[in-house]
């Protein structure tokens, strides 16, 4: 068994977690993946005071994502679809549309990040959800108009 320190999140090691793997995984996949190094006294101290920076950036992240989060839940985005005489769209709301109608607002938001449960083929009021990143989730208020 060998003592590494993690460079990177792989299973359930994150960076910096300091561990005993055999001997053969660490330098048949760890070190030459650059996944790991060996845990010297040296290693373990450069790594703790990059985990403090990182972290401390994080916060500030953070702090950014929570505030655009906050901008979000009071933000009531309207989109503009055509429909039939029935009321029915000509196809459903997409990830793309809340995106770049979020981008209008100056808000950008990825569309892989926007979760619509049901497709949207009406017009109406929908709550849609948010991944922010940074764990930070959130629900916007849509409402699809006649254009």
């Amino acid at each position: 068994m060998v003592k590494v320190i993690f460079l990177e999140n792989i299973e359930d090691h994150k960076i910096g977690d300091i561990k005993d793997v055999p001997d053969g995984y660490a330098r048949n996949f760890l070190f030459k993946k650059g996944i790991a190094k060996l845990a010297t006294q040296v290693e373990i101290d450069e790594i703790q005071s990059k985990i403090k920076i990182i972290e401390k950036n994080e916060a500030i992240l953070v702090v950014g994502v929570e505030k655009t989060a906050e901008k979000i839940k009071n933000l009531d985005l309207k989109i503009k679809k055509e429909v039939n005489e029935e009321g029915h769209l000509y196809g459903s709301v997409t990830n793309k549309e809340i995106s770049d109608a979020l981008s209008k607002n100056k808000i950008e938001v990825d569309p892989a990040n926007i979760i619509i449960e049901d497709h949207i083929k009406e017009l109406g009021k929908f709550k849609i959800q948010l991944k922010l990143g940074h764990g930070v989730e959130t629900e916007l208020n849509i409402e699809i108009v006649r254009v």
